[in-house]
């Protein structure tokens, strides 16, 4: 891992502006993303600055990255809402804040706002006019503050939009709840998580093959996939139940639940005998590639969560050419599933409609036209919303970059 550089080595001002990322821990989408960033985004100097250094989940992090920063070595990201906690974050951005400093920086995107540390660079950036970008994977569905918390909610996320310089969403859901706090549209950019789509097209046939043996599927089957932890909020439970009552009008199909969490025993042990074998259970995976092979062999995905922030599982399965059936409060299903087209979208908690639009999407009538049509949903919307061209903008309208169709013309190399 990269250790910390001493804020005072930078004696030679930086030959590009320097925009800084400020978010908990990496993951394989922010990885992507980063690369990305590294080599498309030429004109300025991209540091990956990370306050905690330990995922939720045991992700292959690459800490070799260019330009990476940890600020918390050895920490877990997990709940910082007490006392303590926000206290530690407190004295932590005051180490990133001269950083920042030392550094030159021009620009700062910072992920989130939901510790003292964070809303202390925020507050900080907005003093020295340096501007400050925030991104959120925050959904208009998750607002559900009641009570007293309300106004409080409202006070804190309208004053955190007051302070920075835009907000970053992932996709439409995000923009709702943004504007519903004061953030106008021209400060909106969109952002979005997205996956290694490079990686999921280049999959060989052999690779996919592999993968589905080293995990034990059937390559002549046909399947439903669910991928995510298995926890109350993602409803594994209702994704079983929904088999459960097409398995006999659909015996071609076999269900692969991919994933672990606290209800992953319980899960097990209620599935029927009669279907123990069409129901396949890989657990956590860890490598991309063999998540990928497999949704790449796959036919419809199914996330029926009762709240889901942003879920790239979404992108991942469109990219494999699967269609789709989630809940219509899953934030990437209001941006890449087109009701009827490439999939359909159903009220959480609702089992009989789950069922009846995993039916449809299995039937012989939709299933090839809903699979067919996801490579035109998933290439319109990354003409719509690429997340390079948002941080571009974002970084155009505040002057650390030239707007592209303003800049002069390149004069002609000499023949």
């Amino acid at each position: 891992m990269a250790a910390l550089r001493d804020p005072e080595s930078r004696t030679i001002p930086p030959a590009r502006p320097v925009l800084a990322l400020i978010h908990g821990v990496t993951n394989p989408y922010r990885q992507h993303l980063h690369a990305r960033l590294d080599r498309e985004l030429t004109e300025v100097e991209v540091w990956k600055l990370f306050t905690h250094d330990l995922p939720e989940q045991a992700w292959a992090n690459n800490h070799d990255e260019p330009n990476r920063l940890c600020f918390g070595p050895g920490e877990p990201f997990g709940r910082r809402d007490t006392l303590r906690s926000n206290f530690h974050e407190w004295r932590k951005a005051g180490r990133i804040i001269r950083w920042l400093k030392h550094h030159n920086v021009r620009a700062i995107q910072i992920g989130g706002y939901d510790d003292f540390g964070r809303l202390r660079i925020i507050r900080w950036a907005r003093r020295h006019m340096v501007p400050c970008f925030l991104f959120a994977d925050s959904n208009i569905h998750g607002d559900s503050a009641r009570g007293v918390m309300r106004p409080i909610k409202k006070t804190l996320v309208s004053w955190v939009v007051c302070q920075v310089a835009g907000v970053m969403p992932c996709g439409t859901f995000g923009a709702e709840y943004f504007q519903r706090y004061g953030a106008a549209a021209s400060r909106v950019f969109l952002t979005p998580y997205e996956p290694d789509y490079a990686l999921i097209s280049g999959l060989t046939e052999s690779q996919i093959a592999s993968s589905l043996a080293s995990v034990g599927l059937d390559a002549s089957r046909r399947r439903l996939v669910f991928c995510g932890r298995m926890v109350p909020q993602k409803r594994p439970d209702l994704v079983l139940r929904a088999f459960e009552a097409i398995a006999a009008e659909r015996p071609e199909f076999d269900l692969v639940m991919i994933g672990a969490g606290p209800l992953l025993a319980e899960l097990k042990a209620s599935v029927p005998a009669h279907l123990a074998g069409r129901i396949h259970w890989t657990g956590f995976l860890g490598d991309q590639a063999v998540i990928s092979a497999i949704y790449r062999a796959s036919d419809v995905f199914v996330l029926p969560s009762q709240f889901e922030p942003w879920g790239v599982v979404v992108n991942e399965s469109l990219a494999s050419g699967m269609a789709l059936v989630t809940t219509n409060v899953v934030g990437a299903a209001a941006d890449l599933v087109r009701d009827g087209l490439n999939g359909r979208t159903v009220p959480p908690d609702n089992l009989p409609a789950l069922t009846s639009a995993l039916l449809e999407a299995t039937s012989d009538a939709k299933l090839d036209s809903m699979r067919a049509a996801s490579a035109a949903v998933l290439a319109d919307w990354r003409r719509r919303a690429d997340p390079v061209s948002g941080v571009r903008r974002a970084l155009e309208t505040v002057g650390v970059l030239t707007p592209l169709e303003t800049r002069p013309p390149r004069a002609p190399s000499p023949s």
